[in-house]
């Protein structure tokens, strides 16, 4: 049954970051289309919805990639981190959408196997507000990330400072910084896409960062159909 023609986008969230933290993820999937969810922490499994976005947030506990805590870790919230990787199964097995943004990237990445830098210098600039574009990437045109943004270079705002380590099997890097940096990343069938960088912030200024979103909530309309 068609649900007023909207795609619900379920939006994991946590009450120690706030409820403003999430403004910008639910304005931005509201601008394309799409119905916010809210899905906090202990949620058991996914309602029914037409997508997973991953925001923002806490450093991912190293526990769950096999490491020990670098002094520089920041704050962790187990249980978000559990959720998270229990809903992103879930979407999996469901062949929902997803759409991973900064901390988002790095629990899909956890959670098909991979590991994270636990400490990076240099990409945590918000000082200079959360718009500012901070550096280029470099993007593979034929991405996801790249056909959002027609080109094979964008400036992005750099708001982090861990990023991805050894890539997991099944994700293909779909963008890299000039250090290296993984920035973007997809599975194949392009359902699962994420990004290092905060599109949320820059989609009512930037057209890529608003396309991003577009193209998600596109796939989640598609998945609505084959519910309805």
């Amino acid at each position: 049954m068609q649900r007023n023609g909207r795609p619900r986008i379920g939006i994991t969230t946590s009450q120690q970051r706030g409820a403003d933290y999430y403004i910008p993820y639910r304005r931005a999937v509201e601008a394309v289309g799409a119905q916010p969810v809210d899905l906090p922490p202990g949620t058991r499994s996914l309602p029914e919805v037409d997508g997973l976005l991953l925001p923002g947030g806490w450093d991912v506990d190293p526990a769950l990639y096999g490491e020990k805590p670098d002094p520089k870790v920041g704050p962790i919230d187990r249980e978000l981190d559990d959720t998270e990787l229990r809903l992103f199964q879930q979407a999996r097995e469901q062949g929902l959408p997803v759409l991973g943004i900064c901390r988002g990237q790095q629990v899909i990445n956890v959670a098909m196997g991979g590991s994270l830098v636990q400490h990076l210098e240099g990409h945590e600039v918000r000082r200079y507000g959360r718009s500012h574009l901070a550096h280029a990437i470099e993007v593979d045109p034929r991405s996801e990330l790249g056909r959002a943004a027609g080109e094979d270079k964008i400036r992005v705002n750099s708001l982090h400072h861990q990023a991805i380590g050894t890539l997991a099997p099944g994700l293909v890097q779909t963008a890299r910084g000039d250090d290296g940096t993984v920035e973007a990343v997809e599975t194949s069938d392009g359902l699962i896409v994420a990004v290092q960088c905060h599109p949320e912030e820059l989609s009512s200024d930037l057209p890529w960062a608003r396309k991003l979103f577009e193209r998600f909530v596109d796939r989640a309309r598609r998945r609505q159909t084959l519910r309805s």
